[in-house]
């Protein structure tokens, strides 16, 4: 920058953003900027920069509590959790295991259908509880299942219909977005899916922390409660012998 040649408006703006100090020993430069406001007036630099701090105050704190939210959305989820778990510790037999596991999911975490299937056991179950909990055959799944079951982990979000279909069957014509979980523990035991009529309830963007807690808990009580009855495995070779 000479006398002769005046500074361009790059810089300017270079100078001031190695000299940041600038302004400091000069404060009643400060009150002689005018910048344009949005609103259609010039306003002093100090009212820009209050401004801009205001604005940022109030994104931060639009942040801060979407994360609040957040927060007591996970602390609801995880009491809700603790209380299916200890009902399911707490179970005698395979039918209190059942409808403790049943009437958690429907009451606590508002699930519209639920759809528990265990593989190749020949286990009592009576009266309504037939109508959400069923033996399988775990060499005759339906194909949409294999695809569902091929990663080995929980899933969550809108499935197609054949996918709805085999999980919930009858009960599938108005559930829109699902959580679906394999049961293993020494070996697979089944499969664990809730559904909603919401297509927001189980969206894909949600994490299956929670699911896959349920699932491994519920897993270790399946194999205690369910191993004293026959699998078909030993049955099919005890017909062919």
């Amino acid at each position: 920058m000479t006398d002769q040649t005046p500074a361009s408006a790059d810089q300017v703006a270079t100078y001031l953003r190695d000299h940041a100090d600038f302004f400091q020993h000069r404060p009643e430069l400060l009150e002689l900027l005018r910048l344009p406001d949005p609103k259609g007036e010039a306003v002093s630099l100090l009212e820009r920069q209050a401004a801009i701090l205001r604005e940022r105050n109030t994104e931060l704190r639009d942040r801060l509590n979407g994360l609040l939210d957040v927060a007591r959305e996970n602390d609801h989820l995880f009491d809700k959790t603790r209380r299916l778990t200890l009902a399911l510790l707490e179970a005698r037999g395979p039918e209190k295991l059942f409808r403790n596991l049943l009437t958690s999911l429907s009451s606590d975490f508002h699930c519209d259908q639920v759809a528990l299937m265990l593989y190749d056991r020949e286990v009592p179950i009576l009266g309504d509880l037939r109508n959400q909990i069923r033996c399988v055959d775990s060499d005759a799944l339906p194909s949409a299942l294999n695809h569902l079951l091929r990663s080995g982990k929980a899933v969550c979000g809108a499935m197609r219909t054949e996918e709805m279909d085999a999980l919930f069957q009858d009960n599938a014509t108005d559930i829109r977005s699902a959580a679906m979980v394999p049961l293993e523990y020494q070996g697979r035991l089944g499969l664990l899916a809730i559904g909603s009529k919401s297509a927001m309830h189980f969206r894909s963007s949600l994490g299956t922390l929670f699911i896959s807690h349920i699932g491994q808990v519920l897993s270790r009580r399946l194999h205690e409660v369910v191993r004293q009855y026959p699998h078909q495995a030993a049955k099919k070779t005890s017909d062919i012998s």
